[in-house]
């Protein structure tokens, strides 16, 4: 009854979802291209078709989270799916010799007509797609349905949980489930009434690069609109004679302008915006301590590892529930530090602390991705024996 009000309202409401679509074409957030594969399913069908692998991401730390399986599917035809043209255009120049698509969304009529035009073996998600129309309509084409690197949000899983009879049906449709810790593991297996595997987390899939002769540069990385003036206000705080250069990389590279007027009054040569997508880890290689957004509000924060491959300090606002794991394990192992109280007098000076004290973390770092990835072999082998 609920997967059949959930068609019926998709049928209702299509001509809203058109205009919505329309209007983010006009502020450059989606293009008549992907509009054209996400509502309406215009493929070259035959480009795409008879294909070992569908692999599907969402976002740019998605993307940068498959590579382990890329590596070890090898050989095999892929095509590769995500849902935002930043993931789109990073994909492109990262796989260039892969067909990248848009996915097409879940309306029951846009599965049903890809899934009769293509042949697919298995589909892969990554992170935390649970689509009721793809999972359905794809086990009836006996395509293995396998969710990796599976989170759920507290959000989600409070939500999933009010569904228990629909999401422990939808839950059966996976073959195969690999979450990305031990607490989303729970999860999974309380809403999905199956088991659940931890097998490490593929996005501690980093190449591990550390410079021993870091200046004084700070990263305020993935900074969403709402936290722009918290993060100047803490930069203002800050003791710029300590400081060699100060990077802010806003969530979303369109909103950069905006950011820039927040410092036009500086008179700080010091301070400059990345604008480009695809150059985080450059910043990150040179900086010795990263700040992630996404913490000052109620977002849930950021993932940190990336910045952690390069040896950054990490430092986090409060709002971390989505990574409360990992920062758990991090402030441990003295690799991070979070503001419980979201003071931005003291997130200032846990930067200038962090600029005072020199640390070589290198071989904790190591050791801790080498923990994380012990097991992603394994991971694989399944994945091939389903």
């Amino acid at each position: 009854m609920i997967i059949f009000s959930y068609n019926f309202l998709q049928i209702v409401f299509f001509p809203i979802f058109v205009l919505i679509a329309v209007y983010r074409v006009l502020i450059r957030k989606e293009t008549l291209h992907s509009l054209s594969q996400k509502l309406f399913c215009l493929f070259d069908f035959a480009k795409i078709n008879n294909c070992e692998f569908l692999i599907h991401f969402s976002s740019i730390g998605e993307l940068n989270s498959i590579s382990f399986l890329i590596k070890n599917f090898k050989g095999k035809k892929i095509i590769l799916s995500c849902s935002t043209l930043s993931s789109y255009s990073l994909a492109k120049k990262k796989y260039e010799d892969f067909d990248i698509i848009f996915l097409p969304l879940d309306f029951q009529w846009n599965v049903i007509s890809f899934l009769s035009k293509v042949t697919i073996k298995k589909i892969i998600w990554i992170d935390s797609e649970i689509w009721p129309n793809w999972l359905i309509h794809s086990e009836k084409k006996n395509i293995k349905n396998i969710l990796v690197n599976g989170r759920l949000s507290e959000k989600s899983y409070s939500r999933w949980k009010k569904f228990s009879s629909l999401s422990k049906e939808l839950g059966k449709k996976y073959n195969l489930i690999f979450a990305k810790s031990i607490n989303d593991k729970d999860k999974f297996e309380t809403i999905f009434s199956k088991n659940v595997l931890y097998l490490g987390n593929l996005k501690f899939y980093q190449t591990l690069k550390f410079k021993s002769d870091k200046k004084n540069i700070i990263c305020f990385a993935s900074i969403h609109k709402n936290e722009f003036n918290q993060v100047a206000e803490i930069i203002e705080l800050i003791n710029k004679n300590d400081v060699h250069e100060v990077i802010i990389i806003p969530r979303h590279i369109h909103y950069s302008n905006e950011l820039r007027k927040k410092f036009i009054n500086s008179r700080s040569s010091k301070i400059s915006i990345l604008d480009k997508f695809g150059k985080n880890n450059e910043v990150y290689e040179k900086s010795k301590l990263v700040f992630m957004g996404g913490s000052l509000i109620s977002h849930g924060g950021q993932n940190p590892i990336e910045p952690l491959s390069k040896g950054c300090m990490i430092i986090s606002g409060r709002h971390i529930n989505n990574f409360l794991e990992i920062y758990n394990e991090l402030e441990n192992l003295l690799l991070a530090k979070v503001s419980k109280n979201n003071d931005l007098k003291e997130i200032a000076y846990m930067i200038q602390e962090v600029f005072n004290n020199e640390k070589n973390n290198r071989l904790i770092i190591e050791e801790y991705f080498k923990t994380k990835t012990k097991n992603l072999d394994l991971l694989v082998s399944e994945i091939k024996k389903c």
